[in-house]
């Protein structure tokens, strides 16, 4: 058993949280896996997070958070396909290195859902003002996000579970083309 336990905080613990899932998966985050990384008792933990979902749901809000600046930087100061293909890979990027996250982003949770719609937000909005600059009317820029995010989710979820292949990069290369085409094709 450890002997000298760390200063925790909700914040701490959350981030303990982040380290494990970019490390060993998002089913890796449980309180007795963050106790040993924290080098105290699981009980103790209940004195940041009321148990394993409160903490999961913090990680949700952290990692939306985090996804939503990485793609909204991606297309700052861009406009039309040099915006889409910005924001694709950034997409990618983030998946690859940050996956634990990228898999809390996909975690619904309805308890917490005008935290989590704030936190959505952020990724919505870049992506909305982004698929504008294609010429994408407004009626349609929700079919047009839901397109884009399965595209890029699609291709990011194959490569992440090592069934891409071995030419991932021309691969993501076609995805890109495909949806930047099919996108460009919704345009007034």
């Amino acid at each position: 058993m450890p002997t000298k336990s760390r200063r925790l905080s909700r914040q701490s613990i959350v981030d303990l949280a982040i380290g494990i899932a970019d490390e060993r998966g998002l089913p890796a985050v449980t309180l007795a896996n963050i106790a040993v990384v924290a080098e105290c008792k699981a009980p103790s933990l209940y004195n940041h997070v009321d148990g394993l979902d409160d903490l999961l749901d913090e990680l949700c809000l952290a990692a939306t958070a985090d996804f939503a600046n990485a793609l909204r930087d991606s297309v700052i100061a861009k406009v039309g396909p040099d915006a889409l293909t910005s924001y694709a890979h950034a997409w990618r990027r983030y998946v690859l290195a940050k996956p634990g996250r990228y898999q809390a982003t996909l975690r619904p949770m309805p308890g917490r859902s005008d935290e989590h719609g704030a936190a959505t937000a952020g990724m919505t909005i870049p992506a909305g003002s982004m698929l504008s600059t294609l010429g994408i009317p407004d009626a349609r820029l929700d079919d047009a996000g839901r397109a884009l995010r399965s595209g890029l989710h699609g291709f990011s979820h194959l490569e992440l579970t090592n069934n891409i292949g071995p030419d991932s990069e021309s691969s993501f290369a076609v995805v890109v083309e495909v949806l930047t085409a099919g996108l460009l094709a919704l345009a007034d």
